[in-house]
């Protein structure tokens, strides 16, 4: 199913979103409106806070502190691209140059900066206390994944428990605060709520595997970025952890020494062969199946609703996706 099909139920409420989105840029700093002007333009599919406005959607109509839940989450999620590409020197994205490609990585950081205390802003003015303290909680498991996955860059012995905690920090935690959050702003129910949040963590670590697997198999038009970007900057994803785990200690020698040695495209092609030899891509594909299948357990128990039936082809979406 496309993404506009999963979104109908929520197009108008995306439109609000939109604005509503728009006007958290705004600022008397000419330079951060020129920059707001970029990352709007280039904007990706709104997946977060789409799920966000879905989550909530299913107890009835979205209301104006779902769409500001939206806006938070959207604006974290920003911040940590700006901040990713500048770590990652990364000339593009989303098809189009990168914010530190056009301006310098220190306008670069300090614009994700302004990004996190304008999330952390609305955060504390929004009136329900546990439920924001979630997605403030987020911010540090998104910092604590960075940091993590930085410290075991360009290491084949990196574990697969590692992995799952890295990308349970950095990409799950956000989408599962804000499915949360989103269900509760509608629901009035904790209890309700909680099974979205669960929902959403499965959804993120599925979507994350996913992209991984589309790293060492996408096409570059279609994703829009370099494929083996993430193994230039050393880091060592699922379906090479298998790999390597089913590997000779031979061959996994020679991949330490490709990932320590200087970059070329022979070097990927080399790369990818051993990860398709040793089953590596099958192997993510096969987890991020089983995450996806555990997401939708956590729906289970809920109403159904065109809203529900969403987040449920979301979850296929997630994994059947080409960019």
């Amino acid at each position: 199913m496309d993404m506009g099909t999963i979104i109908a139920p929520i197009q108008e409420d995306l439109e609000r979103f939109e604005h509503v989105f728009k006007e958290m840029f705004q600022s008397n700093v000419e330079v951060i409106d020129q920059i707001a002007d970029h990352l709007i333009r280039t904007k990706g599919k709104r997946l977060r806070p789409a799920l966000v406005l879905l989550s909530a959607s299913v107890y009835g109509k979205s209301c104006f502190d779902s769409l500001r839940t939206a806006a938070i989450i959207e604006l974290i999620h920003t911040a940590t691209l700006v901040h990713d590409d500048v770590v990652d020197e990364a000339a593009v994205r989303r098809g189009e140059p990168s914010l530190n490609s056009i301006w310098d990585n220190h306008i670069s950081v300090l614009m994700g900066d302004f990004l996190l205390s304008k999330a952390l802003s609305l955060i504390v003015s929004m009136d329900v206390p546990d439920m924001m303290l979630k997605i403030s909680k987020c911010t540090e498991r998104l910092s604590e994944g960075e940091l993590l996955q930085a410290t075991r860059g360009f290491d084949v012995d990196i574990s697969q428990d590692e992995y799952y905690q890295i990308i349970s920090y950095k990409t799950a935690s956000l989408v599962a605060s804000g499915c949360e959050v989103g269900a509760f702003m509608t629901s009035k129910s904790r209890d309700e709520a909680s099974h979205f949040g669960l929902y959403g963590e499965a959804l993120g670590m599925a979507f994350q595997i996913t992209d991984d697997i589309l790293d060492y198999v996408g096409d570059e038009g279609t994703i829009g970025k370099p494929t083996g970007n993430d193994v230039r900057e050393g880091t060592v994803t699922l379906p090479l952890i298998h790999a390597l785990q089913d590997a000779p200690s031979s061959e996994t020698e020679q991949v330490q020494h490709l990932l320590d040695g200087d970059w070329n495209d022979d070097s990927w092609k080399h790369i990818i062969e051993f990860t398709q030899a040793y089953g590596g891509i099958k192997y993510a594909k096969d987890k991020a199946q089983e995450f996806a299948e555990t997401a939708k357990s956590h729906l289970d128990s809920v109403d159904d609703s065109p809203a529900k039936q969403s987040l449920i082809h979301m979850v296929d979406y997630a994994i059947d996706r080409d960019r």
